[in-house]
């Protein structure tokens, strides 16, 4: 229903003066109350007074919904609007005037009986006053301005003032039910400090001074700063970027259980949207957009044979650089997820990603893939299984070949029967071997070692995984082998975090396209592209999820929103930089 309101008022002189308005709605609600459209602000009209609605005939009615309205001198529950009809509600005088296009009702509202009764004439009518008695407002103003003051101002002062040792006010604020400074309190903590909220100073600890990384430092050691100031660039670039940034710029507490973190993309964008003006000596690109000019990922592949820095190398993922991994493994995703099955131990198996491929306890990562827990089931490390269920170890060259050595110098001189006959005969139960017969099966053991290993690595189990190499014996060492350094990188993207928990609506595949991978060099992490299938930028898109920064990126170096370090070979976990901006030093110097 389309309506047009006219509004008409008039000056003392009785000259009128209209406004009109245009109303489209379903029901035309009159009253005082604020959800009414046609709002009539006077006592006299009840909040919900009448309502008026389009009818299937083409027509409109009014209805009262407090008691009746006046149409027309006539006290009505209902009634049909026609051209040129007067109504009455309350004080004002609600006329029905001829149609116009392109609206279903047109009236005018005029307010024909105002509030006779003013506040000069009511108060007129009052006898008594402050004026007439002994008291006298401007006393009990500066007394109760006096008390607010001492309270609220003069207390919590003289008590900032003169603080006790930190152990006695704790004690103090345990014992105490109100606190000095607690009228002070601009908003409820964060539910992380809720736990020392009464006690202020444990960040303001100092006066009407704002609050110093130093105080957030004492709690929040781990925390590092955004990246690591490892070389002079990078302190430099830091201090150019944050000069006077304190902990408290970013981490405004008082703002609610859930307001000290902040997540919105400004956070970020405000400086990576054109970093390059910040400092000429940033590599990073600029951006402002996950959907927009965001850039491709940077993977993180591990190097085999290499210790330290030099381990891991990141190379951009994108069709030109085309990034594969050295793993020195081989290993076919096609045949391991074929839908014909695969030979197990038991017979045919049809595997699934998970078999190989279990989450981590926070469901964010996986666990490494190991030998042990999901390889050796099919791919047995037997030697004798006509004789033995026990295998070799999976480790080193030199255990594998001292463990056939010792199995079959055992089995020589116990008179195992593996093979038909040893060339020195077998002993008779008690007959105490000779000299020559121990040297002969020793020989034979040596040999036999010999021959196993050649075809547990070359023909038959080592060399299905792995690339190895024989090596010719030379001077006074025995033939052996070399085995290519294993490196299977475990954390692709490092400086990010993504939670595979929040994704199990999804298969694997989706993501991760390996059905049809031969090789082990094939790089199965989803590129940006796919993620943009499902996540947008900062602002909402249909059908896709909300994507800022915050989503996959943290902001400090060490904080489990910022990804997990990868795994150098050669060092121990790195630890998070204690590195933070001085909020006493000029020009906010780097502290190491």
């Amino acid at each position: 229903m389309k309506v047009l309101l006219v509004t008409q008022t008039r000056n003392k002189k009785g000259q009128a003066a209209s406004t009109e308005q245009t109303l489209v709605t379903d029901i035309l609600r009159i009253g005082r109350g604020t959800d009414c459209k046609l709002f009539l602000p006077d006592p006299r009209i009840a909040l919900h007074h009448a309502v008026i609605r389009s009818a299937v005939d083409g027509a409109c009615y009014i209805e009262a919904e407090t008691g009746t309205v006046n149409v027309e001198g006539s006290f009505e529950r209902a009634a049909k609007l026609r051209e040129n009809q007067r109504i009455l509600i309350g004080p004002y005088e609600m006329l029905v005037l001829p149609d116009r296009k392109d609206f279903d009702l047109v009236l005018c509202v005029e307010l024909i009986e105002p509030l006779r009764e003013g506040v000069d004439e009511v108060r007129s009518h009052v006898k008594a006053g402050l004026q007439n008695t002994w008291l006298s407002k401007r006393i009990f103003s500066w007394s109760l301005f006096a008390i607010v003051l001492a309270v609220f101002l003069g207390w919590p002062v003289l008590s900032a003032m003169n603080q006790p040792p930190p152990e006695q006010r704790k004690e103090a604020v345990k014992a105490a039910s109100v606190t000095p400074d607690a009228s002070w309190d601009v908003g409820p903590l964060a539910s992380a400090h809720a736990s020392f909220g009464r006690d202020c100073n444990s960040c303001h600890q100092q006066p009407f001074v704002q609050v110093k990384n130093d105080a957030c430092e004492s709690c929040h050691k781990t925390i590092g700063w955004h990246f690591p100031l490892k070389t002079p660039v990078a302190k430099e670039i830091h201090n150019t970027i944050f000069p006077d940034t304190r902990c408290a710029s970013c981490h405004r507490d008082h703002k609610g259980p859930n307001g000290l973190v902040r997540t919105d993309a400004t956070l970020c964008t405000d400086c990576h949207q054109d970093l390059k003006s910040r400092h000429p000596k940033i590599g990073t690109a600029n951006i402002s957009d996950f959907t927009k000019n965001h850039p491709g990922f940077m993977l993180s592949i591990l190097q085999p044979g290499k210790t330290g820095e030099g381990a891991i190398v990141r190379v951009p993922q994108d069709d030109k650089a085309k990034p594969r991994e050295a793993s020195g493994l081989k290993f076919p995703h096609d045949i391991h997820l074929s839908k014909k099955g695969i030979r197990g131990p038991d017979g045919k198996v049809n595997m699934e990603c998970a078999n190989c491929h279990v989450r981590d306890e926070a469901g964010i990562r996986f666990k490494p893939v190991t030998m042990k827990d999901n390889c050796q089931n099919c791919h047995s490390l037997e030697f004798e299984p006509k004789v033995t269920s026990r295998q070799v170890p999976h480790g080193k060259i030199a255990d594998v070949v001292d463990t056939l050595n010792e199995f079959y110098a055992q089995a020589a001189l116990a008179d195992t029967p593996i093979d038909v006959v040893v060339e020195a005969g077998i002993r008779r139960p008690g007959e105490r071997m000779s000299e020559t017969k121990r040297q002969a099966a020793l020989t034979w053991a040596t040999e036999k070692a010999g021959k196993i290993a050649k075809d547990l690595f070359e023909d038959r189990v080592c060399f299905v995984c792995h690339q190895i190499t024989p090596v010719a014996a030379a001077e006074n060492k025995p033939a052996t082998w070399q085995i290519a350094p294993v490196a299977v990188t475990q954390h692709w993207l490092p400086k990010s975090r993504f939670p595979h928990s929040q994704h199990n609506t999804f298969e694997c595949s989706k993501c991760h396209q390996v059905t049809d991978s031969k090789v082990s060099a094939d790089i199965a992490i989803p590129d940006i592209k796919n993620c943009r299938e499902c996540h947008g930028g900062n602002e909402p898109a249909k059908d896709k999820a909300r994507g800022t920064c915050e989503t996959c990126h943290g902001f400090h170096t060490g904080s489990h929103k910022a990804g997990v370090p990868a795994i150098v070979p050669g060092s121990n976990m790195p630890k998070p930089a204690l590195k933070q901006v001085s909020s006493d030093a000029p020009g906010g110097g780097a502290k190491q």
